[in-house]
């Protein structure tokens, strides 16, 4: 019998590819050959798989500073709370809270001096964090709060740009050792580590003249002597 498709055997494949007549040939192939459509079977699974649980759901930490490209020693602005309006340089920043601290803003925590002195400040405050998405940096040109994009020159260097204004932002300002978050570590070290009872103004302040025992004593000796006095006031005017 001869065979009808004998150009068949004389073409080449080159991978994948097949030729259009090929193609043709399958396709009206398939469509002679088709099958019923209450024949076909889905490929589908019998049991859909669950959905998966919220409470289960394992939460991402997001860098906020990397994404808002705020860096220590920015000039940023306070945007919302009772200092809001107020500018200041960003002296630390908190990544595993997202919050960051502005020099001399937000000073709400006092507490005394842990070595106390002549001439040193009894009391001192600290500043405390604030959540990194209620500052906002400020554009070098407008002084105006702008959001920050990075992009790359032509020699591969990244530089941070406004949107505002469209110019690079500079370099952060170098920001040194604070001497009140230092205080405030010590503070924690020494005072937190001790009994709450005894807690308070450090014993300087208490013990003015050296011993407490000999103060009392004082005290009340002044004590009998007014009442004394007291006492002999009627008799001197009768």
């Amino acid at each position: 019998m001869r065979r009808s498709y004998s150009l068949l055997d004389k073409v080449r494949m080159h991978g994948a590819f097949k030729p259009y007549f090929i193609r043709v040939q399958e396709i009206n192939k398939k469509d002679r050959y088709r099958q019923l459509p209450f024949l076909d079977y889905s490929k589908e699974p019998m049991y859909h798989p669950r959905l998966p649980d919220p409470r289960q759901r394992r939460m991402i930490k997001i860098d906020l500073a990397k994404l808002m490209n705020i860096k220590v020693g920015d000039l940023v602005r306070i945007l919302y709370g009772a200092e809001a309006g107020k500018e200041g340089i960003v002296g630390r920043i908190i990544r595993e809270k997202n919050q960051v601290r502005v020099l001399g803003a937000n000073l709400k925590r006092t507490f005394w001096h842990p070595e106390p002195g002549p001439g040193k400040p009894t009391l001192m405050s600290v500043e405390c964090p604030i959540h990194i998405t209620n500052v906002v940096p400020l554009d070098p040109v407008t002084k105006q709060p702008t959001r920050v994009k990075r992009r790359y020159t032509m020699h591969g260097e990244c530089v941070r740009v406004s949107k505002v204004s469209g110019c690079a932002l500079p370099d952060p300002v170098p920001v040194g050792i604070n001497e009140r978050e230092e205080l405030w570590t010590k503070y924690k070290e020494t005072v937190w580590a001790q009994d709450k009872s005894r807690r308070g103004p450090p014993k300087e302040a208490l013990n003015l003249l050296g011993n407490r025992e000999y103060f009392k004593t004082l005290v009340r000796i002044v004590r009998d002597a007014k009442q004394v006095e007291a006492s002999r006031l009627p008799k001197a005017l009768a």
